[in-house]
């Protein structure tokens, strides 16, 4: 991808799953990788331990949920390496439970790292990104911001606010040649969906029914999204949000998977 190659870049919840998978992909276009992390060390150290060996990485373990803690990560960064080319919001949570049930606190939480995190780190982000001519913001939405499912109230809520949030910032960044987008997966095959599959929780039968595809996407192919979307070769997009959901978005009846 045009425009990867040397570039500063944010990965908050690098450290597993599609974060880490969107990590190594900017790592093998040429960027130097700054991969944030929660509360747990060992899944960052493994993270880097696992991708040192493709290109200049390091983890930073950030409270998300704090706002002062997220500025002070930017800062850091900037500090460090003079500059913030491309920050990926990807750190998010989910809690299910019914929305008559939902607690607030909880409530609270899920919006505070899938959204609020995302708008805190951006305008941090932007600020640099204004000083130095520009740079690209790509946040992690869901096919959930859209095609929305029970006892998900908090997180659905939040994702269809991601899409928002990239499309009021795009409209108002674009002068400063600051590009942000989102991208909006749907089933992802990770550790924690084969998980669930094995223990009998996920469904795979019922959800084969609503992809067109018929297969869950792997981390890669997200990947393979957020990179366009940071790159020089989508220099014309800002604030639209990207379904990389294997057709589920344009979906209508389920349909069985033989059909």
């Amino acid at each position: 991808m045009k425009g990867l190659q040397g570039k500063i870049t944010i990965v908050t919840g690098g450290t597993r799953g599609i974060g880490k998978g969107i990590a190594k992909r900017f790592l093998e276009e040429g960027s130097t990788v700054i991969i944030i992390g929660g509360k747990n060390k060992d899944d960052a150290n493994q993270a880097v331990a696992e991708l040192s060996p493709i290109g200049p990485v390091e983890a930073m373990m950030v409270d998300l949920s704090n706002a002062e803690a997220i500025e002070k990560m930017v800062d850091d960064v900037a500090a460090k390496y003079g500059r913030i080319d491309i920050l990926v919001n990807n750190a998010g949570i989910q809690i299910r439970q019914w929305a008559t049930e939902f607690q607030v606190e909880d409530f609270d939480k899920v919006i505070n790292v899938n959204m609020r995190a995302y708008y805190l780190a951006s305008r941090c982000a932007a600020r640099y990104m204004q000083k130095q001519g520009g740079g690209s913001i790509v946040c992690i939405s869901s096919g959930n911001s859209q095609c929305f499912t029970s006892q998900r109230s908090a997180y659905n809520i939040s994702k269809a606010a991601v899409n928002g949030l990239v499309a009021t910032l795009g409209v108002e960044w674009a002068r400063f040649h600051i590009r942000i987008n989102a991208v909006a997966p749907g089933y992802i095959m990770t550790d924690m969906i084969q998980k669930g599959i094995d223990e009998g929780i996920i469904d795979i039968e019922n959800i084969m029914k609503v992809i067109p595809m018929k297969r869950l996407l792997l981390p890669e192919e997200i990947a393979s999204s957020v990179a366009f979307l940071a790159s020089d070769e989508a220099s014309g997009i800002t604030g639209q949000t990207l379904f990389t959901d294997g057709g589920w978005s344009k979906a209508g009846l389920p349909e069985n998977k033989d059909l």
